[in-house]
């Protein structure tokens, strides 16, 4: 019974999602607004991941891991209100333009208390280290860390990148 209840729990929480692939697995800790996010097949989103994507997607890939507390984050604030307090300015005016989507594409790590911010696409294959901040796209097979994030190296080389992506075409049927 408390199987079925636990089931029944997770599935009312995956349906505040735009989408939660099969096999992907989000823990009920994971806080913020989850109507923009989409997650991808065989993915996991750890402890106290938070999501604040009001306007803008967070689209997570296949095969996709991701740590405890990572923090995604789509929009901005206006910060240019000339004659107005910056309090009042952060609940009155809303500029769309300010909000970007952010791309996690397939076989993705990001290290724990990592902050994706807006506009970032992570490419195929990186990981992330624990505590950066990606503010630029990282480009796929890339290993990258620091505040800002920068990419210390590449994962593979481009040979063992196509063995690789052949490997786990023949093993999944991955494209």
């Amino acid at each position: 019974m408390n199987n079925f209840r636990s089931f029944l729990k997770r599935l009312f929480f995956y349906k505040k999602f735009e989408h939660v692939g099969h096999g992907s697995f989000v823990d009920k800790h994971t806080k913020g607004t989850f109507k923009n996010v989409y997650i991808g097949n065989n993915s996991y989103v750890g402890f106290n991941a938070f999501f604040n994507c009001l306007l803008a997607k967070v689209i997570i890939g296949n095969y996709v891991c991701i740590a405890d507390e990572v923090m995604f984050i789509t929009g901005d604030h206006k910060t240019t209100v000339i004659g107005e307090y910056m309090i009042n300015n952060l609940k009155t005016k809303t500029d769309t333009k300010l909000d970007k989507d952010i791309v996690v594409e397939d076989d993705v790590w990001i290290g724990s208390r990592s902050i994706i911010l807006k506009g970032v696409k992570i490419g195929k294959g990186s990981i992330i280290g624990a505590g950066s901040v990606v503010t630029k796209d990282i480009p796929p097979y890339s290993i990258a860390c620091g505040v800002p994030a920068k990419v210390i190296k590449k994962r593979f080389t481009e040979k063992d990148i196509l063995i690789h992506e052949e490997l786990i075409r023949d093993k999944y049927g991955a494209k």
